[in-house]
Order: structure tokens, then C-alpha cells, then sequence
């Protein structure tokens, strides 16, 4: 049997015990489990490496890039986090103004960030103006994708307008934007948010006069 020389390495006690619960748990010695992590950081692998001839914990994934994984889930959640605080903004400037909406409403099949409800009731149809607002906080991500939910949107029965809100409009390529505004749908900042709605509203009060 090959021996090996015995180096001292010093590890803070819940680090050790965290370790030594994730070696037994593989079936290794403390010693094989840190040896293992230590070849595959040298060889330019995560150290999530225990598939050469160790025992795999039940359920594991195979093929997938768990640092690349990780880093995608980071900027996602981060994503999600700034979007979210975005509609929060939204928010306060409609309650604000005492507005009546509904937040994540579902129409038809789809969900919208805000559904506007017109005090006003339309003359012809007898039911209330609706108008929903779609929230992007990350106007250069997905533009496409962005286009084509809003037409979608633009063509249910159940809404009479969409309006695209974004933080800014700096960077956001004219070319696209009139795209957008070809196909009826209004593009606002929390600047002039109200004023594009008031502009909506007043427009469709005249549209079904």
C-alpha cells in the first residue's frame, strides 16, 4: 500500500465538522473527500468533482455546469429583485394618485403587471376602460419577447390599451421604440406616467364617444 506524507492543515471547527458530515456522507474518509477537492481545483475543475469513482449522493445531476448555474441563478434573483422593486415604484405613484388598478392581474390566459380601471364608464359598451400597464425594468433585455407579449395583450377583448413603463428611456433605440408605437402601444417613465395615462384615457373616452 502506497503511503502518503501526513501535512497538518488547519480548518475552523465548523468548517471541519461541515466537511466531515459531507465526506460520510459520501461514503470517503475526511482526508480522501479534501485530497479529491484539491485534485480537481488543481485540474481546472468545480470542485463538485466526486464523480470519479466515488459514490454519488441519490438524486444528483449529471451534465450540468453547476459554477455557470450558479452564477446565472445569482443574476436572475438579482434581476427579479430589481424588477420587482421597479413595480413597487409603480405602485406608489398610482396609489398615490388614487387610481383604481389591480397588481399581477390575470386576463384571459395572461397576467400583466397593472390593470388600470377608468372611473369613467364607457357610453357604448357600458363597462369600464382598462388599461394595462407592463413593467420593464431592463429595457435592452429581450425586446422581442417584450413586443410580442404587449401585442398580445393590445388584442384582448378585455383591455382597451397597454402601456409599456421602463425607468428610462437613455439607450432605448428609437427604431425600436417606434415599433413599439406603431402597434398602438404607449411607451412611459415614472416621470410622465400619469400624464401618458391621463393622454390614454382621454383618447379612448373619445374613441367611444
Amino acid at each position: 500500500m502506497e503511503k502518503h506524507k501526513t501535512f497538518g492543515v488547519s480548518f475552523h471547527p465548523d468548517l471541519r465538522d461541515r466537511t466531515n458530515q459531507r465526506a460520510k456522507s459520501l461514503g470517503l474518509t475526511f482526508s480522501r473527500y479534501v485530497t479529491l477537492c484539491a485534485e480537481a481545483e488543481l485540474n481546472g475543475q468545480i470542485p463538485s468533482l466526486l464523480g470519479t469513482g466515488a459514490p454519488q449522493p441519490t438524486g444528483a445531476t449529471t451534465g450540468i455546469d453547476l459554477e455557470e448555474a450558479i452564477e446565472r441563478g445569482g443574476q436572475y434573483s438579482e434581476a427579479k429583485t430589481l424588477s420587482i422593486d421597479f413595480e413597487d415604484d409603480i405602485e406608489e405613484i398610482l396609489s398615490n394618485e388614487e387610481l383604481c388598478f389591480t397588481r399581477a392581474e390575470k386576463v384571459a390566459h395572461l397576467r400583466t403587471d397593472f390593470v388600470l380601471q377608468h372611473v369613467h364608464t364607457d357610453p357604448k359598451t357600458e363597462r369600464t376602460l382598462k388599461i394595462a400597464l407592463e413593467c420593464r425594468y431592463n429595457i435592452k433585455n429581450r425586446y422581442e419577447v417584450t413586443l410580442g407579449q404587449l401585442i398580445i395583450l393590445q388584442n384582448l377583448p378585455a383591455l382597451d390599451a397597454v402601456i409599456l413603463v421602463v425607468p428610462y428611456l437613455k439607450n432605448f433605440d428609437p427604431t425600436i421604440r417606434q415599433t413599439f408605437q406603431q402597434q398602438g402601444i404607449q411607451i412611459a417613465t415614472p416621470d410622465n406616467l400619469l400624464q401618458t395615462l391621463h393622454q390614454t384615457i382621454k383618447q379612448l373616452e373619445k374613441e367611444n364617444s
